[in-house]
């Protein structure tokens, strides 16, 4: 499976850590198949993937990136990272939250025709001003 990013990118992003975390680039091209997995199975629901759109794989490489570190450090006995891990974990999660809730939308990103509810769209009105029971009398 190919990855929105790379282990060059990921030992960057970790930088000295990344050599104590991982035996091999195979094991952090696993970590890296492993947080893929989670965003594509998140985004799947309204886009085509793999996600070819430039725009839109820019975004997925850092998220890809801070899933993949969560999963780094969670190798390392202890499994504590820094806040800023976390947080910028959630942060991931939220936008994949708000990509189901249809609420985010990926710059560029080919829609998905065969979603279940694609090219449905939802329409919230007011309540209805003439109905039987308002109409009485008239």
């Amino acid at each position: 499976m190919s990855c929105y990013a790379t282990p060059d990118q990921l030992k960057r992003r970790l930088g000295v850590v990344y050599e104590a975390i991982y035996e091999s680039d195979e094991d952090a091209v696993s970590d890296l198949d492993d947080a893929r997995a989670e965003i594509d199975g998140c985004i799947v629901k309204r886009y085509r993937v793999p996600v070819t759109a430039e725009t839109a794989v820019a975004l997925l490489q850092g998220w890809n990136l801070t899933l993949a570190e969560e999963r780094a450090y969670s190798r390392t006995a202890g499994s504590e990272y820094a806040e800023k891990v976390s947080s910028r974990v959630a942060r991931v999660r939220k936008y994949l939250e708000m990509i189901l809730a249809g609420t985010f939308q990926l710059a560029g990103a080919e829609e998905n025709p065969d979603a279940p509810g694609a090219g449905m769209t939802l329409v919230q009105v007011s309540e209805p001003v003439f109905t039987r029971e308002l109409m009485k009398g008239f």
